[in-house]
């Protein structure tokens, strides 16, 4: 699933979500919270599972612990570049109330702009849950958290600069703005971008009401001829409250 819903698979119990990439840290956290006399049948299937994945040409089959989606938030001028990262969820029950950017202020050679976002997960009764990211790139420092002051992340926009042909540096996404509590507040990534192009933003993403934003995928683009735009696009997901 990219901007889509697709029914899940499941083996003695065990959801399988595909075509995402799936991870080490999620595949053993699977593994244990399924251990029993079961355990090798369930491996065994995942493993010719994986194998279809390979034959129809998909990177890897994703066996992650989803949440029920109420609707994926996209960005309207993202671009193609680059592979889907890693889908990751808040712990059930929780949602994202901040988030950090990081990002490359400047190169003497290529620039990246944004090269990974956090979201920072809690629960109504404010407890922290811990964080989420996709894809995180190498270049760049973490801007610092910016806080949701009530409520959670309800939308999202981005600002994206279009490509730049051969000749000039593309850099892709450029800023993120998280919206808070259906439009009370406005969070914004990067502060200062005077550094770079101007790109344009797009317009609002937003969950529907009685839901706010519970995970999250970016796309991420690896050097091509030595000009690289880092992340290209980003995906968030909505869980009811």
């Amino acid at each position: 699933m990219k901007n889509g819903k697709e029914s899940p698979l499941h083996i003695r119990g065990v959801q399988v979500e595909a075509p995402l990439r799936y991870n080490r840290r999620q595949y053993t956290s699977l593994i244990h919270s399924h251990d029993g006399p079961d355990t090798m049948k369930t491996l065994g299937g995942l493993a010719i599972l994986a194998c279809v994945a390979f034959a129809a040409g998909d990177n890897v089959l994703s066996y992650v612990e989803r949440r029920s989606i109420a609707s994926n938030l996209t960005l309207d001028n993202g671009l193609d570049w680059g592979v889907w990262g890693d889908v990751e969820y808040c712990p059930e029950g929780s949602f994202v109330h901040a988030f950090d950017t990081k990002f490359e202020s400047g190169s003497t050679t290529d620039e990246t702009a944004v090269n990974a976002l956090m979201l920072f997960c809690s629960t109504p009764e404010h407890h922290d849950t811990g964080y989420i990211t996709s894809t995180v790139g190498e270049y760049g420092e973490w801007q610092g958290m910016r806080i949701c002051t009530n409520g959670y992340v309800t939308g999202m926009r981005g600002n994206v600069l279009e490509p730049q042909g051969i000749v000039h540096d593309d850099v892709a996404v450029a800023n993120m703005e998280m919206e808070c509590d259906y439009g009370k507040e406005v969070i914004t990534g990067v502060m200062d971008l005077e550094k770079f192009t101007p790109g344009e933003w797009g317009e609002w993403s937003k969950c529907d009401s009685g839901s706010a934003v519970c995970g999250l995928q970016v796309k991420w683009e690896e050097p091509v001829l030595g000009d690289d735009a880092a992340t290209t696009n980003v995906i968030l997901f909505c869980c009811s409250l």
